[in-house]
């Protein structure tokens, strides 16, 4: 069974637009610790919340949010 690993560069496009994890929280709508949560990779965003993020960080999805397929038995 394959499974899918889903990594991020929210921090790193955060950071380069000199926005702490409050400010971008604050602009999707969530707690800051949801998106100290995501950068340390603990949960996953909804596909909507992650759309919200790439939004406000002026990126596409595929730009912000890397998926690696997992190989299994």
């Amino acid at each position: 069974m394959n499974e899918l690993k889903v990594g991020n560069r929210i921090a790193e496009y955060r950071k380069e637009m000199g926005l702490s994890q409050h400010n971008l929280a604050k602009a999707v709508g969530l707690k800051r610790r949801s998106i100290m949560a995501y950068e340390n990779k603990t949960i996953s965003p909804t596909i909507e919340t992650a759309y919200k993020i790439c939004k406000v960080l002026g990126r596409d999805i595929k730009e912000v949010f890397i998926f690696d397929k997992i190989d299994g038995d």
